[in-house]
This record gives C-alpha cells, structure tokens and sequence, in this order.
C-alpha cells in the first residue's frame, strides 16, 4: 500500500509542477501579445492575422510530426469524413480567437486581457448547460459565472491602465476571443460524444483533434491575412520582418502552443480533467503579474487582486463535481 501511496503522490506532484509551469506560459502569453502587436509597447511589427498564419504555420507542422510519431497514423480519412465540423472549429479557435486575442491586445492593456479572457470558463459552463443534453446548470455555476462576470464589470469599469488607444473597443476583443474559445470547446465535447457514438471508428485523441483544428483554422485565416496584407504574397516580405517579432512568434508557436499544451496533456494524465481545469485560474494572475513586470503596467491593489479572486472563485465553482463523495474515493483509488 505505501509504495502505491507513494507512487500516487510523486505522479500528483509530477502533474501539479507540469500544470503550474503551463500555466507560467499561458500567462506569459499577454504580456507578449501585447509587446508583439502594439508599436507603442515593442516597436515596428506585422498585420495580427499575419503573426497568426505564421505561428500555425509552424505549429501544424510539428503537430503533424507529433501526432505521426505517437499515433503512427496521420487518420486523414477520419478528417476528411469530419471536415464540416472541423472547420467550424478551426475557425473558432485560430481564426477568431486569434482576431480577438491580437486585435484586441493592440487597443487594451494585457493586464486586463488576461483576467477578461477567463469568463471563457464561464461560457463554456453556460452554452454546455444550454446546448449539450450531458451538462446541467446547477446554482454553483450559476454563482460561479456571475462571479467571473462580475470580475469583467470591475476590470471595464476600474482598471487603472487607462493610458491605451481604445480600451473599451480592445476589451470587447478580447470577450469575442474568449467567447469563440469556449463555443469550440463546446462543440468539441459534441464532436467527441457524436464519435463515441459508433465505438467502432476511430477515437480521436486530443493530439489528432489540435493537429486538425490547427490546420484547418490555418487554412481558413490564411487567405484572410493575404487579402488584408497582400505584399506577403511575395516571400521577400517575410526578410523584413523585424527579428524581435520572429522571437514573439516562436514563443507563441513552440512554448506555448506545442510545449505548454504537451505539458498541460501530461499533467491532466497523472489527475483529471476537472482538477486539472481548475489550475487555469492561475492564467490571468500570472498575466497580470507579468503584465506589471515586464510591461510595466499599473497594479491596482484593490482592483486586480479582488477581480482575480472572483474569477479564480468562479472557475472553481463551475467546475465542482456535484458530490463530495465521488471526490473523496477518486482520491483514495
């Protein structure tokens, strides 16, 4: 029993140092949005969509090479089978979401990008309760997502980073991101529950569903970048690019999207899902702190702490199970 124990508990340690150093990166992320797409912030830059294609670009063809390795299979069939949906939520998490996230990081401070874009939680709580018959809407999440909403009022309506080109217009990029983010995940765990379904096909793993996701949403923001940046039909244009941006775009494309995400699988192997889902709340607190280190963003002492902690309460909320006993024997097994 005890070598169990201790085995049991050297794998939560393993999966909790894997979840918070996801969560380091994922918060880096703001600070760096901010930087890479604001003149005033970085310097000279590219089009949003533009930093888009290219971060999938070299995205999806390290998924590909993963996906390969782990699988030994690439499953194309299966993706042209689902292409429909497949690109729905390609276009939902790369295309809009990115619109959202680096559009919107140009117009607001990232300190306030990080904390709003964590009602995605909430969203996914709310359209799953709506539209998946599996999900309930119990008052936990009822009181969780007024909480995290709550946290948005404040951070609109206090923030003291004020000094940015259009902070209203910025935020609600950054709530169209986070809202696109969380009906992909919704129609994720449709696509998933209709492919369980028939258990007899192919049972898409959550590598193979990024791999495709990325690449389809790469294929549908491709065209849209070149028609609003169209001097990038010609590759001399992508030797101008300032270096400082290919260093943002390699932290986006490699730590983030590869690295952190592999991470993130890792640890949600060694607990859950749902514990593992509840470490996203350290997201927009690692933003704001390094929105503030790095960016040298003001911190409100009342403001952000307490806009934190309701959203860190709401995630929290939303994602209790519905009785305290199956907990319990989860963590005894």
């Amino acid at each position: 029993m005890k070598p169990e124990k201790n085995s049991d508990r050297k794998q939560e340690l393993v999966a909790y140092i894997l979840l918070i150093l996801t969560m380091v990166i994922w918060g880096g992320t703001w600070p760096l949005g901010r930087w890479l797409v604001s003149e005033e912030v970085g310097g000279a830059t590219i089009p949003p969509f533009m930093i888009a294609v290219i971060r999938y670009f070299l995205a999806v063809i390290c998924f590909f090479l993963i996906l390969k390795f782990k699988e030994g299979t690439l499953n194309w069939q299966f993706a042209k089978k689902y292409w429909k949906i497949l690109t729905l939520m390609g276009l939902l998490s790369v295309t809009i979401y990115q619109a959202g996230y680096l559009i919107g990081e140009i117009f607001t401070s990232a300190s306030d990008a990080s904390i709003m874009v964590a009602t995605n939680a909430v969203w996914v709580v709310i359209l799953s309760s709506t539209f998946l018959k599996t999900e309930g809407f119990a008052w936990k999440k009822m009181v969780g997502s007024l909480l995290a909403f709550l946290a948005v009022v404040i951070v609109v309506g206090f923030s003291p980073n004020v000094n940015v080109a259009n902070r209203i217009f910025g935020d609600i990029m950054i709530l169209l991101a986070a809202f696109g983010y969380a009906t992909y995940t919704v129609i994720t765990r449709f696509f998933l529950n209709k492919t369980l379904e028939n258990n007899k096909s192919y049972q898409p793993s959550s590598i193979w569903i990024m791999t495709y996701v990325s690449l389809f949403g790469f294929l549908i923001t491709t065209p849209i970048a070149l028609i609003i940046s169209p001097e990038f039909l010609i590759p001399a244009t992508f030797l101008t690019i300032p270096p400082r941006v290919w260093i943002g775009i390699s932290y986006l494309a490699f730590i983030s999207t590869i690295g952190a995400y592999t991470f993130y699988l890792e640890g949600v192997k060694r607990l859950n899902a749902s514990r593992a889902a509840i470490f996203q709340a350290l997201v927009p607190l690692f933003g704001v702190l390094f929105s503030a280190l790095f960016l040298q963003e003001l911190f409100d002492v009342f403001i952000y702490p307490f806009a934190l902690l309701l959203v860190i309460l709401g995630i929290i909320l939303v994602n209790l199970k519905k009785t305290k006993i199956k907990t319990r024997d989860d963590d005894i097994k």
